[in-house]
């Protein structure tokens, strides 16, 4: 499942902050980023528009800390590592 997918990111990473076009894992990209697209129309009441996220999916994801915008609480170093210190 994805959600294993995303948690295992985020024990790597730090964050889940997955890009879209992830070339680890293209798929968890493509998944994060309907996710946050499903969330903002479902918050914003268009109901027809949320396909595949529901209360108890925004739950479990807010549970592990997911942030709905790439800049919630998410540093550009936390993404981008500097490559200056290899």
């Amino acid at each position: 499942e994805m959600f294993e997918e995303l948690k295992l990111f985020k024990s790597k990473h730090g964050h889940s902050a997955v890009p879209t076009r992830h070339a680890e894992n293209p798929k968890l990209g493509k998944w994060v980023n309907n996710q946050r697209t499903w969330y903002t129309n479902y918050k914003a009441g268009k109901k027809q528009k949320c396909r595949g996220i529901c209360e108890a999916r925004i739950n479990k994801l807010e549970i592990i800390n997911f942030k709905w915008t790439i800049n919630q609480g998410i540093t550009e170093e936390a993404i981008v590592p500097d490559i200056t210190d290899t």
